[in-house]
C-alpha cells in the first residue's frame, strides 16, 4: 500500500505545502457513506468508521472526521488508512503535536512506506523543526529517491534554513522528475531573488506565469525582479497583471506606485 502525497502547500508556511494529503488511499463515494451511517453503531467495522471519517472530512466536519477516524482505531489499532487519516485531519486542524504521532503510528506500523515520511516531514516542517523535517524526507528518499514531495520539502527546509545552495540542488532535483512543478519553481525564484540572480529569478517567475497564468504571486514576483533591475516598464507591465488578479493586495499597489514614478523619471 502507498500513501499518497500530492502537491498543494503552498505554505508558504513551510510550506510545503504548496503541499497537500490526498485521501484516494481511502475512498469512499457518499452514497457507501450514507449506507455506512445507517447501520446500527454495533454492527459498524473499523473500515466502517474509517469510511464515515472520510466522508466527515470530505464535508468539511473535522472533529466528527477525526472523531470516526479514532474509533476506526480503537476498533482495530492496525488499521493503517485510520492513522493516516487521522493525521492528515490533526493537519488540517493545526494540531500538529496530533499529527506527528499519528504519522508515526504509520511508520511503526510500515515502516517500508515512504510516502509516511514525506507526511511526518511535512509537520516538522509546517511546525518549524526544520532539522527534523530534513531527516524524515531524507529517510523517505532512502526508500523512494523518485518522490518529488521529498525533494521538494528538503528544498523548502533548506531555503528557510538559510542554506541556499542546498536548497537549489534539492529543487532542480524536484524539478527533474517533475519540470512543470509550478510551487518548486516559484520556491526556485525566490531563492535566485535572494542571491540577487535576477535574471535567473525573472526566467523561474516567468515560467511559473505560463504553468499557472492566473498566479498573481508569479507576476508580483516578476515586478519585483524587474525593479531591481530597473526595467520599471515591464515591472509595471507585471505589477499591473498581478492586480487583475489580485486587486486587494496592498503591496503590490504600492510597488507599482514606485515603479511609474522611477518609470516616469526616466523619461
Amino acid at each position: 500500500m502507498r500513501l499518497c502525497v500530492c502537491g498543494c502547500l503552498a505554505l508558504i508556511v513551510l510550506g510545503l505545502i504548496s503541499g497537500c494529503q490526498n485521501n484516494a488511499s481511502t475512498p469512499v463515494e457518499e452514497k457507501t457513506a450514507t449506507a455506512t451511517s445507517t447501520k446500527p453503531s454495533a454492527s459498524l467495522s473499523a473500515e466502517d468508521y474509517n469510511n464515515r471519517g472520510t466522508a466527515y472530512q470530505r464535508a468539511g466536519r473535522l472533529q466528527e472526521a477525526a472523531s470516526a477516524y479514532q474509533r476506526a482505531i480503537d476498533i482495530k489499532p492496525t488499521l493503517i488508512q485510520a492513522h493516516h487519516n487521522l493525521g492528515t485531519v490533526y493537519v488540517m486542524r493545526g494540531k500538529l503535536t496530533e499529527a506527528v504521532v499519528a504519522y508515526k503510528r504509520v511508520i511503526q506500523l510500515r515502516p517500508d512506506i515512504a510516502e509516511a515520511y514525506v507526511d511526518l516531514g511535512r509537520v516538522y516542517g509546517l511546525a518549524g523543526r526544520l532539522d527534523e523535517a530534513i531527516a524524515e524526507y531524507q529517510k523517505a528518499l532512502t526508500r523512494d529517491p523518485t518522490l518529488i514531495y521529498a525533494h521538494y520539502g528538503i528544498g523548502l527546509a533548506y531555503r528557510h534554513k538559510g542554506m541556499l545552495p542546498e536548497a537549489t540542488v534539492a529543487l532542480k532535483q524536484a524539478m527533474t522528475l517533475q519540470p512543470n512543478f509550478a510551487d518548486a519553481l516559484m520556491q526556485l525564484g525566490y531563492v535566485y531573488r535572494e542571491t540577487e540572480q535576477f535574471s535567473e529569478a525573472v526566467q523561474a517567475f516567468t515560467t511559473v506565469t505560463q504553468i499557472q497564468p492566473k498566479s498573481a504571486m508569479a507576476y508580483h514576483e516578476l515586478g519585483v525582479c524587474y525593479t531591481k533591475q530597473d526595467a520599471y516598464p515591464e515591472a509595471i507591465k507585471a505589477f499591473e497583471r498581478s492586480l487583475q488578479l489580485n486587486p486587494e493586495s496592498v503591496e503590490t499597489q504600492n510597488l507599482l506606485r514606485v515603479a511609474q514614478a522611477r518609470a516616469a523619471r526616466q523619461k
